[in-house]
């Protein structure tokens, strides 16, 4: 499989590094009471460093609020992490999403993408296939992408591979556009997205890169 031009484009990394500053600048109110609270309540450093897989299998350090006791492994996977017993604040952070607010940072030093694959745990990414993986490096992570929105996102991401598999295969201004209105509609509906839905996106935005495509060969 081979990822678009869109993937790699100077556009598209130019768009997501001034659009990641500037919602850096936005959220800043929020951020910085954030990193107190959390400051205070595990008495460590409120920004938590994780080390992630990224585009080409490159691992890089993600940042992220903290939102576990230091005690608690840095290395458990989403079902063990749900059998923890978490206190409010921590439940407040990672429900809300407001621990990831540091990943925009990421994206401005151009580790990642606004709309990628998610950056998976080094350690846990170990365990999957070595073709998934391979598959899903070849574009940048992102902040959001098709399997953070969807319904197969209570999982592994290995368990659900389509997902990723779609976004590298048909990613494009329009899909990407598309994704990050999708992602505000999940945090106010709290509806995720199903597959179906996602691959009739996909395919309308393939088929409207198309015919741009056409047009400009044609003029």
């Amino acid at each position: 499989m081979e990822p678009t031009t869109w993937s790699a484009s100077r556009t598209r990394s130019l768009i997501d590094r001034s659009s990641a500053a500037l919602l850096s600048l936005l959220t800043l109110p929020v951020l910085l009471p954030c990193l107190v609270v959390s400051a205070i309540r595990f008495r460590a450093n409120p920004i938590f460093r994780q080390e992630r897989v990224g585009m080409n299998q490159q691992s890089f350090m993600l940042p992220k609020i903290r939102s576990l006791p230091t005690t608690t492994s840095s290395t458990l996977d989403k079902y063990a992490l749900n059998a923890v017993t978490y206190g409010k604040w921590t439940r407040l952070l990672r429900k809300s999403h407001l621990d990831e607010l540091p990943q925009l940072w990421a994206v401005v030093a151009g580790h990642m993408s606004l709309v990628g694959p998610r950056p998976e745990m080094v350690a846990l990414s170990s365990t999957f296939d070595a073709q998934f993986v391979e598959m899903r490096t070849l574009v940048l992570p992102g902040v959001t992408g098709t399997w953070q929105i969807s319904e197969a996102a209570a999982e592994l991401i290995n368990e659900s591979p389509e997902f990723d598999r779609l976004y590298v295969e048909f990613a494009s201004p329009r899909l990407d556009w598309w994704i990050l209105r999708r992602t505000l509609k999940n945090f106010a509906s709290g509806e995720p997205a199903t597959l179906v839905e996602l691959k009739e996106q996909a395919g309308r935005a393939h088929n409207g890169a198309k015919s741009v495509a056409q047009d400009q060969s044609v003029a």
